[in-house]
């Protein structure tokens, strides 16, 4: 079960989303209240379906947002910001109930442990009648899981299954501490507390820890005895790359845990260790792919694996809107409606296909990022989203190149089908990021840079390179530049000094004295 926390009316609120889900809102009636104008009465639910949670607009005003984007329904991950109005609700993938971990320093007196190694199954003093029931029997389950929350459900089915335990709980290291993500007990909406001397010796000695009765063998601390703590059972869940986390059973009445129950818990944890660097490694594989296909659309093929990579590691989304300096580029075929008219429709398609095909490789190896096709024209940036201080010489090189791969695309094909191109290239101020709906969304820039650019390429001569007095000063000595002249440019209310840039001035050649 997973919670909603959020700061209203300057209280810190943790909302546990039951079965039946939430129903947020200015009304009263609501689970959640918002009292805010820009809130409808009835603005937005919460919905449990299976094991994951939907929040779903319910015909609001003003929208509901998850993570800056606006949505009808959207699944929840966790640490997904909801806004609804003035108010962010963060969604938590915790458990519920809330674990309280005592930060008393409590001594244990005596106790029943054995150390846990990382990699390797500890050598178990079961029988082999436990050995081929219980604990094959759970290794052939939790094999078969790959989805992390699932996977976790089913540890804690499978312990209380052969421990039988009043409360179980399974805990998660993270960067905050130790996290409850599954709590198996009485209520599992109300605040649990467990003992902070357990739970530290368990985790930093790698110890399986059994007490008979935790009243007697950790002293009468008044942590303990609150709960009326009898015996615990607790295990530290340790992987390859250090502690996981911990599982703790405990029940109240004398030696309710056996030697037996502490080999099996073990036995169970070790496999579910294994299991959850599994799941880990697969949704964090899975996570990659999914970024790096929507990136590819628009990046070079190593830039956008880097992308994937960073977003994935750090939880950050990724190229949210910034004002910034970069360079535009547009091309496009000159006279595309007559070859419309002349040419057969399939024939079209395919020499459109090869030509933007072959355009797009010269932006990507230019380090220049694809932003749309636009029927047969291109948009192109450079030193956006991944910057460049040579963006401007990007921009240019991109073009030129893509003036050479033109005349060799024509050189292939019957003359009947040779076309000629237009570029303009820019260079300002732009802003940039993610644009679209959850479930669609689109990286682009926009701003008046954008628009000259795009003013330029249709002032071009055919087969040339105009571009601005912006971008030409970026540009250095190394490239031939022919001065136009003033133009006025369509929306412009002032004429732009443009160019046309010819080639780059070939090296000088040293001579030897």
């Amino acid at each position: 079960m997973a919670r909603l926390l959020a700061t209203i009316d300057g209280q810190s609120l943790n909302i546990p989303i039951t079965s039946r889900g939430l129903q947020i809102g200015r009304s009263r009636q609501n689970d959640i209240v918002l009292n805010h104008p820009h809130v409808s009465r009835h603005h937005a639910s919460l919905e449990t379906r299976g094991r994951d949670i939907f929040v779903r607009d319910t015909g609001s005003s003003n929208g509901t947002f998850v993570n800056g984007l606006r949505v009808k329904e959207a699944a929840l991950r966790a640490n997904d910001l909801i806004s609804i109005g003035p108010f962010e609700l963060k969604f938590d993938d915790r458990a519920a109930a809330s674990v309280i971990i005592s930060d008393e320093e409590l001594v244990p007196l005596q106790s029943n442990s054995r150390s846990v190694s990382s990699g390797k199954l500890p050598e178990l003093n079961l029988d082999a009648n436990d050995i081929l029931q219980n604990f094959y029997q759970v290794s052939s389950r939790l094999n078969m899981i790959l989805d992390l929350g699932e996977l976790l459900d089913t540890i804690m089915d499978e312990v209380l299954r052969l421990v039988p335990a009043e409360r179980g709980l399974l805990l998660m290291t993270r960067q905050d501490g130790l996290v409850p993500m599954v709590v198996r007990a009485p209520s599992e909406t109300q605040s649990l507390t467990i003992s902070s001397t357990i739970a530290r010796r368990v985790l930093r000695e790698g110890v399986a820890l059994l007490t008979s009765d935790a009243r007697v063998e950790f002293g009468s601390q008044d942590s303990i005895i609150s709960q009326n703590i009898h015996s615990v059972l607790c295990v530290p869940l340790i992987g390859r790359a250090g502690v996981l986390g911990l599982i703790h059973l405990d029940s109240p009445g004398l030696e309710r845990f056996s030697i037996r129950d502490r080999e099996l818990l073990t036995a169970v944890a070790y496999q579910a260790s294994l299991g959850i660097e599994r799941a880990n490694l697969t949704n964090q594989i899975r996570n990659e792919e999914k970024l790096r296909q929507q990136y590819a659309r628009f990046l070079s093929p190593d830039v956008a694996r880097t992308v994937a990579q960073q977003i994935n590691e750090t939880g950050e989304i990724f190229m949210k809107p910034v004002e910034q300096d970069a360079s535009v580029l547009f091309s496009d075929i000159q006279g595309f409606t007559t070859m419309t008219e002349t040419l057969p429709p399939l024939e079209l398609q395919n020499l459109l296909n090869e030509y933007l095909s072959v355009m797009t490789d010269v932006i990507f190896e230019h380090g220049g990022t694809l932003d749309k096709f636009i029927g047969d024209g291109i948009m192109a940036l450079f030193g956006a989203p991944v910057y460049y201080e040579d963006h401007a010489q990007r921009a240019i090189d991109t073009a030129l190149d893509m003036l050479v791969q033109h005349q060799k695309l024509m050189a292939k094909i019957d003359a009947s089908k040779h076309f000629r191109i237009r570029i303009g290239v820019n260079t300002g101020r732009v802003i940039s990021g993610l644009v679209g709906t959850r479930e669609r969304l689109e990286y682009t820039v926009h701003g008046d840079t954008v628009n000259t650019a795009s003013r330029l390429e249709g002032k071009a001569e055919p087969n040339s390179v105009y571009t601005s007095e912006a971008t030409i000063a970026k540009l250095g000595e190394s490239y031939q530049v022919q001065e136009v002249g003033p133009l006025q440019l369509k929306g412009k209310a002032l004429t732009v000094q443009v160019f046309r840039v010819m080639g780059k001035n070939l090296p000088s050649e040293g001579f030897e004295g």
